[in-house]
């Protein structure tokens, strides 16, 4: 019997429903102050359970793997911020401790902060504080809680990146990551729970950091009609905006060694893992046909691996995976 991401304890339907339901209370769904020339944003992110693998791993092998939190909590701050065209601007850490004990392992959490600071100098983004809790009986005495903050300037106003943007012909370009990033690792946790080879597979590789290619990209005179951070959600994130078009993929390339592992342990068919999973894709962005070439171009000279992979088209809201015979609906994903 398959073990599914909703059988491990994440249900995005629930989680959706929570969380449209703060947005229409806010009344506000995009976090844009707007000032005469140029909008402010502010984005608050966690790592869900990247740092709970790291603890499983230390504490059974003694390998130490909390560089990769520290950058990858940035990192998923970071590319969220980035998918609306801002230039960040300031970076906060949250961390709540279950016990005060987790601080006296001093080599791990220096780790953790130099992989957040490493990441936050890589976006050039200005460290400037957060919060640090120690929460008992509230959470995991083991284990910590970690999330932040960003703050980002789009200016000139023109660089904002706008579903209204988006139009039938324009170009699906995929930009590679480097693993799991940070999403999924809840599953990944529950089928590898003894299996540490596994485990380390998973969190090894980096969180790629896509923001200073985004920014490149603005600053060079490319036309972004979209963006789309691929975490959560899988590559039904490609449809994130709320408008009707069909997004037809035509080139797939091979996801990395930790997806197969997963789909072989947790007995999960292709639809099931590209629903949940980044599958070797961790951004989208939508461009015009005449600015394909530039785009791969400049993410080559960053090294990031670039892929001119599908096609806006005319109809129902849906993703179609066309070499895999997989068609994700616009119904399975109700997130703004």
């Amino acid at each position: 019997m398959a073990t599914t991401y909703h059988q491990s304890g994440v249900n995005y339907l629930l989680m959706d429903e929570f969380k449209n339901a703060c947005i229409k209370a806010g009344g506000n769904a995009p976090q844009l102050i707007e000032f005469p020339g140029y909008y402010l944003i502010d984005v608050l992110e966690g790592i869900g359970s990247l740092n709970q693998l790291a603890d499983d791993i230390y504490q059974k092998t003694k390998k130490d793997f909390y560089y990769q939190v520290g950058w990858g909590n940035a990192a998923t701050i970071l590319n969220d911020l980035v998918a609306v065209g801002a230039t960040t601007l300031t970076l906060k850490l949250f961390i709540g401790a279950g016990n005060e004990r987790w601080f006296a392992d001093k080599t791990r959490w220096k780790n953790l902060v130099r992989g957040f600071k490493d990441a936050a100098n890589y976006s050039k983004a200005y460290w400037n504080g957060g919060e640090t809790q120690t929460l008992v009986r509230t959470i995991n005495e083991d284990s910590i809680v970690l999330a932040g903050s960003s703050t980002g300037l789009i200016q000139p106003k023109t660089r904002l990146i706008n579903e209204k943007n988006i139009e039938i012909g324009d170009t699906i370009i995929f930009f590679k990551s480097s693993g799991l990033h940070t999403n999924g690792v809840t599953l990944v946790r529950q089928i590898f729970k003894d299996d540490m080879t596994s485990c380390i597979e998973a969190i090894k590789q980096k969180t790629i950091i896509y923001s200073p290619l985004i920014v490149e990209l603005l600053i060079k005179g490319v036309n972004i009609h979209y963006a789309s951070h691929i975490t959560g959600h899988g590559w039904r994130k490609i449809m994130r905006s709320k408008r009707d078009f069909v997004y037809r993929i035509e080139k797939v390339p091979k996801p990395q060694k930790i997806f197969k592992l997963i789909q072989q342990k947790a007995g999960l068919s292709d639809a099931q893992m590209y629903a949940d999973f980044n599958m070797g894709i961790g951004y989208a962005i939508f461009v015009s046909k005449k600015d394909v070439q530039k785009v791969l171009e400049i993410a080559e000279n960053l090294k990031i691996r670039a892929i001119d992979a599908g096609r806006v088209m005319m109809g129902k809201r849906k993703v179609i995976i066309e070499p895999l015979n997989i068609v994700l609906d616009g119904k399975s994903l109700k997130i703004r």
